[in-house]
């Protein structure tokens, strides 16, 4: 299902006017401060942040059947070896903040986020001048 929906969103933002690419870049930044605020939210929430890492660490454990048992068929492939590999996955690692501090960051945000609102709406308004539908 979603290779079918992946190629459809790329089709239809190829359709998108450019007055609505221009607002859409004038609207980048108000974004980008809103995910900060919710992350800093959701930090002073939790008294913790969550530090998320994409490096990739070994494993090593056990596997069985791997063929290294004594004779033919079912039996052939019974055993135990050592299997090392890879894991690429993300991790989610707690990080120890000072609440006080991630507050006052909080506020300066929704400070910033309200001047960038007023700015995005005169950028809107360019854009609407500038390209009209």
């Amino acid at each position: 299902m979603k290779y079918i929906v992946l190629p459809l969103l790329f089709a239809l933002g190829a359709c998108a006017s450019t007055q609505e690419k221009c607002i859409d870049r004038a609207g980048e930044r108000l974004n980008a401060i809103q995910e900060r605020i919710e992350t800093a939210e959701g930090n002073i929430a939790r008294g913790y942040a969550i530090h998320v890492s994409e490096e990739p660490r070994a494993s090593v454990g056990f596997c069985t059947g791997n063929g290294y048992g004594y004779g033919r068929g079912y039996h052939g492939n019974i055993g135990i070896s050592t299997c090392i590999g890879t894991d690429n996955g993300p991790r989610e690692q707690a990080v120890a903040i000072d609440v006080s501090e991630e507050r006052s960051k909080l506020e300066q945000l929704r400070e910033a986020f309200a001047r960038e609102q007023v700015s995005y709406q005169k950028q809107v308004n360019q854009c609407r001048a500038a390209f009209p539908e």
